[in-house]
């Protein structure tokens, strides 16, 4: 008859299971520069290191004889800072600049989560918010009676095509210069001049990170067309399904010539999530994200208040240079 494995032998097997877990796990991590079903897992990369530092602590504690492993672990501690770090170090993002005489926008983001149902908390918030230009995704205005109060203050309203299915629509007072909706995307343009001042404005809703590809194919598109337009004149906030641990949004940030203002701004979830209903206690995803062109600089950004959806708002204010 099998007996049992001892308490002391299932600790002794702890730390060489978890080294070799660990710096598995972060050479998997790094492995998402390449590849995007890998990088998928850098989403969480918060919780990896948080693990990792666990499993460290346990090999030292388990004494001489798990030395080794807790080097293993080091490793993999060093490796998920290595992944997290460039968010907090890099130049500019979060900076506001001192208000200044000259023209300023206030554009709020919030992916809404309302499909085509009404809820007057979501509203109400957006049409007591100020804004100048208001970007949301899922939000289907499509006649509705409840959405008359925010077509009276927003009269322009510039959807992705799409129908149904594309839910990313630009909020604006003014009238635009130009606007367009690119096919295939669920993303809107719309330009606009501000006393003098161009603005290209733009709303984007990126797919989720699985199935893999989907949502590179996504961003590599979105940041061709930001590219090939008014950079410098640009402001762009939207749902872009990916934090800034991915490498994936690392390369967007790159390829789109864009400053990103959001600086590991948790997002999601501001509500219960998963099909068991979990509770949001806090939000630990930020993958909501505001950006703009060297001509508006930033000069607020903050996190909006709690709402129906499940997504936070964001908030900015840009001046023109």
């Amino acid at each position: 008859m099998a007996h049992r494995p001892s308490i002391a032998r299932l600790l002794a097997l702890a730390p060489p299971t978890l080294g070799r877990g660990v710096l598995l796990l972060a050479l998997v991590c790094w492995g998402g520069a390449f590849s995007s079903a890998l990088d998928g897992l850098n989403h969480f990369a918060p919780f990896w290191l948080v693990f990792s530092v666990a499993a460290l602590a346990f090999c030292v504690a388990a004494g001489a004889q798990a030395r080794g492993w807790a080097a293993f672990c080091a490793v993999a501690v060093i490796a998920q800072i290595g992944i997290i770090a460039p968010e907090f170090v890099r130049s500019g993002a979060g900076h506001a600049a001192p208000a200044q005489a000259g023209q300023q926008v206030r554009v709020i983001w919030l992916n809404t989560w309302l499909g085509g149902r009404g809820s007057e908390d979501v509203l109400r918030y957006l049409e007591a918010s100020g804004a100048d230009f208001l970007l949301v995704s899922e939000l289907h205005d499509e006649g509705q009676p409840e959405y008359q109060r925010l077509r009276e203050l927003y009269p322009t309203v510039i959807r992705c095509q799409g129908e149904h299915e594309c839910n990313t629509t630009i909020y604006a007072r003014r009238t635009p210069v130009a606007q367009s909706t690119p096919a295939g995307l669920r993303v809107a343009i719309g330009e606009f001049d501000i006393d003098g001042a161009p603005l290209r404005l733009i709303a984007a809703h990126a797919a989720r990170p699985n199935p893999p590809g989907r949502q590179q194919r996504e961003l590599a598109a979105l940041a061709g067309i930001i590219t090939d337009g008014d950079t410098e004149n640009c402001i762009l906030g939207g749902d872009f399904n990916s934090t800034p641990w991915s490498f994936t949004l690392r390369h967007f940030d790159q390829a789109s010539e864009l400053q990103r203002h959001t600086r590991a701004m948790p997002t999601w979830p501001a509500q219960e999530w998963t099909r068991f209903r979990l509770s949001a206690l806090f939000a630990f995803l930020p993958i909501d994200h505001m950006y703009s062109g060297a001509r508006w600089r930033l000069v607020s950004l903050r996190r909006g208040p709690r709402t129906s959806s499940d997504h936070f708002p964001i908030e900015a204010t840009f001046q023109a240079r």
